[in-house]
């Protein structure tokens, strides 16, 4: 089994793991065939970046194990004055309790035993690399650590040190063999941390990882604004941005994202691709990788923001809510304005590229789905993949308001016989803000194709489309919305910059301006935020919207649906 590019969730207990075999070659060093380890929670959300963090620390450990048995790490030439106080220290410790090691650094001539740096040339490099050297590596040994090659400065460095500290125990050992046991060697750095020691010591004790404030997050988050599809959408799209970081960086304690950090991971987000076969699965640096040999088109400057903004909203609650941080680097660094200048100096995407044209909506509803019962060949989405691209346009609504809806959401209004779409929040619903609950009018084109005939087919009790699945995050319209945009891609071929789904709602807005209908209605309509504190006072008459609509064009009348 190689490294799994997802959790791996336990049948039984619904527990996910992190689970990667150990390469073949590194076994004896690892000392086990599989890395399976816990991430402790039933959460995909959260799971994620506990996987990141884990898979890099995985990946560090391998790495520095090949790196041992290829004798390739590097020891800091600054840590050498360390490793040989340490050395010496051991050397005198022994002589405490093996007085006849002393001998070793001692030369015995005719008149009688002299140190040993009496009868060597200390001018010559070669002589003290070879006197060194055999402790240089016994004491790398003791602290898992390889020796450098010759060429290197730290292994000149350490010749020099464990060299000068020998001279010194030669001459305390010749004054050991003439009694004098109260002469001492001073060591003050014996006990002082080597460079690696104490970065790991610094990471213990300072702040906490990126994984577990991202954590703490995402339990205040389900708490503030509750546990529900909307919450596990943005905690799953703010994970991803978290999970990548961890990848590249590793999961590293919040205090250590600096301004220049956040630099490097914005250069680093901007050589991911946008779009390519094959990408699923992928690890970050393959992504890069693939995205570098295949020439594929990069992420948008808008995508870079989004997922910089996520990262920023994380680190900032570290500030604000935990104190463990003393600034907010992404937004303290500038990065962010120096995005959004970029984007409106390379506009490459303008506002009727976001939404489908006459001609363009011809071309849809005019395609087999509409004309001839098309079905797709695998799925069956019953008539939901036929009425919501009608509603989308009809209504302006989001694909998940719609694929949501239960059938006792479409309702005839007692006093006016208008027929509308309950739009709101419940159990198993979400809105995306509390302008989002509204009564949407149904136009006259959805009811005389037949809209109403297909709801009074449905229990009161049913989903308005009931063979729509729920994903777990992205909601009831995560497949159909797939299948909508390889329909459009395979079948009708339709070239357009417009979103699939989300461009219907730019049509939508477009088509009200055209027809006149007030900026205010159709803000009604769609549930786009009031422009004034008046405007949100008193509800939105369902009358006046579905007076207006009338207004709106009849699509299916000029594609010939009716």
């Amino acid at each position: 089994m190689s490294v799994m590019a997802t959790p791996w969730k336990h049948p039984k207990t619904g527990v996910f793991y992190f689970r990667r075999q150990v390469p073949q070659d590194i076994r004896q060093i690892i000392k086990k065939h599989e890395w399976k380890v816990s991430l402790k929670t039933k959460d995909l959300s959260v799971a994620r970046p506990r996987f990141a963090a884990e898979l890099a620390r995985c990946e560090e450990i391998f790495a520095v194990s090949r790196e041992q048995l290829a004798g390739r790490p590097k020891v800091l030439a600054s840590d050498s004055p360390k490793l040989a106080d340490r050395w010496a220290s051991s050397v005198m410790t022994e002589w405490e309790s093996n007085p006849d090691s002393v001998s070793d650094f001692l030369a015995v001539l005719p008149e009688g035993s002299v140190p040993a740096k009496d009868v060597i040339d200390a001018d010559d490099y070669k002589v003290r690399a070879k006197i060194a050297l055999p402790f240089i590596r016994k004491t790398l040994e003791q602290h898992n650590l390889p020796t450098p090659e010759d060429a290197e400065p730290a292994f000149k460095a350490l010749v020099e040190a464990f060299f000068t500290r020998w001279v010194s125990l030669c001459d305390l050992a010749f004054r050991r063999t003439i009694g004098d046991w109260s002469s001492q060697m001073h060591v003050p750095a014996a006990t002082s941390q080597l460079t690696v020691e104490r970065e790991k010591e610094a990471q213990k004790s300072s702040a906490p990882s990126l994984s577990h404030v991202f954590q703490l997050w995402a339990d205040d988050k389900r708490m503030n604004d509750g546990d529900n599809r909307s919450t596990q959408k943005t905690i799953s799209d703010f994970g991803s941005t978290i999970t990548r970081f961890i990848e590249l960086f590793g999961d590293l304690p919040v205090n250590q994202i600096n301004r220049a950090v956040c630099q490097d991971f914005r250069n680093l987000l901007g050589k991911f691709p946008a779009k390519g076969k094959g990408l699923r699965g992928l690890s970050a640096e393959q992504l890069m990788k693939k995205a570098e040999k295949e020439n594929l088109p990069l992420v948008s400057l808008a995508t870079i923001r989004k997922q910089l903004r996520a990262f920023s909203a994380i680190l900032n609650f570290a500030v604000q809510r935990l104190n463990v941080m003393q600034e907010e680097p992404v937004s303290a660094s500038g990065i962010l304005r120096g995005i959004a200048k970029a984007a409106k100096r390379n506009v490459t995407r303008t506002a009727e590229d976001k939404q489908y044209s006459h001609t363009e909506l011809k071309t849809i509803f005019q395609s087999p789905l509409f004309t001839r019962n098309w079905q797709p060949p695998k799925a069956d989405f019953g008539e939901a993949l036929y009425w919501l691209p009608l509603l989308m346009l009809y209504t302006g609504a989001r694909r998940e308001e719609l694929c949501q809806l239960c059938s006792k959401d479409v309702l005839q209004d007692k006093d006016t016989g208008i027929w509308y779409l309950w739009i709101q929040s419940g159990e198993d619903q979400t809105v995306k803000t509390s302008n989002s609950i509204r009564k949407v009018p149904l136009h006259d084109d959805l009811i005389e194709l037949g809209f109403i005939r297909y709801h009074q087919t449905l229990s009161t009790s049913s989903r308005l489309f009931p063979k729509l699945q729920p994903h777990p995050v992205n909601g009831y319209g995560h497949a159909i919305g797939k299948a909508w945009a390889k329909y459009l891609k395979l079948e009708v071929k339709l070239e357009s910059q417009a979103s699939p789904s989300h461009g219907f709602r730019h049509t939508f807005k477009t088509l009200c301006r055209e027809a006149g209908i007030e900026t205010a209605v159709s803000d009604w309509i769609t549930g786009h935020a009031a422009t004034n504190v008046g405007a949100t006072y008193g509800t939105n008459p369902l009358q006046r919207m579905a007076s207006e609509l009338k207004k709106f064009p009849s699509i299916a009348r000029e594609v010939g649906l009716l």
